[in-house]
């Protein structure tokens, strides 16, 4: 004898699938709010090296000068992550480079830490 499900028993997903699927979503989401602010930081960062490089009297300032512009501008926007003294600043011809590389540790679950590296050179080509 065969028997079969009747349609009212079968509708969408049992309590096990949902108690699953919030599981899932929880464990992306507090993943999320631990790794955002950190590039949320380095968008500022970038945000604020972009500022410092659009002066146009870049190329008469002194490396000491371009890094207490950029120490205004991080004290103004609670730049935490990294320090103006972290920051390169070369000069090749006519070309000034601000290179920043740093790494954001955190705690993400328990025993489980998160490691985040930023590195990235912010270029300024001036006029001669």
């Amino acid at each position: 004898m065969k028997t079969t499900t009747l349609p009212s028993r079968m509708r969408g997903i049992s309590f096990v699938g949902w108690m699953l699927i919030g599981a899932v979503v929880i464990v992306f989401a507090t993943a999320g709010v631990r790794i955002v602010p950190a590039f949320l930081e380095f968008n500022t960062i970038s945000g604020a090296i972009n500022s410092v490089l659009q002066d146009p009297k870049i190329g008469f300032k002194t490396d000491t000068e371009i890094l207490s512009d950029l120490g205004k501008r991080f004290s103004i926007n609670n730049v935490e992550a990294i320090s103006v003294e972290d920051i390169i600043v070369t000069r090749e011809g006519p070309r000034v480079t601000l290179s920043v590389d740093y790494e954001v540790r955190g705690n993400l679950y328990g025993n489980i830490d998160l490691l985040m590296t930023f590195k990235e050179d912010f270029v300024k080509e001036l006029r001669q």
